[in-house]
């Protein structure tokens, strides 16, 4: 008896739906992004406080820093791509920015790299 009631919570949880993020524009062309000075310097500047947000970069920065603390386990597929593109380009193209915003997202250095991991294959 015990042993059902076990499988039953068990498979109760395990048949959750995932909650995921919601953001503004899932066809978000984030290569087209990082590959535009101005657009990433943009994006950037609204993910650290230093601009003004139009609506996508908006709905992005809601969920930035839960999503890299929880190493994106609420994004869709395409979310992960979209964060990885992101970060990855912010790295290579923006360098000061982009330890500007690990200082900002992930302060004591836990969790980017695990997000990194998670995303890597987006």
């Amino acid at each position: 008896m015990k042993i059902i009631l076990l499988l039953t919570v068990v498979g109760a949880a395990l048949s959750q739906a995932i909650d995921y993020y919601t953001i503004a524009d899932n066809n978000l062309d984030m290569e087209a992004v990082v590959n535009d000075p101005e657009k990433l310097k943009a994006m950037t500047d609204c993910f650290l406080d230093r601009g003004d947000c139009d609506p996508v970069a908006l709905s992005i920065k809601f969920i930035v820093a839960e999503s890299i603390a929880r190493a994106c386990d609420r994004c869709t597929d395409i979310q992960k791509h979209l964060g990885r593109v992101y970060v990855s380009g912010l790295f290579w193209k923006r360098p000061l920015d982009y330890r500007n915003f690990a200082r900002l997202y992930d302060p004591e250095g836990n969790y980017l790299e695990n997000f990194m991991k998670a995303v890597a294959d987006y």
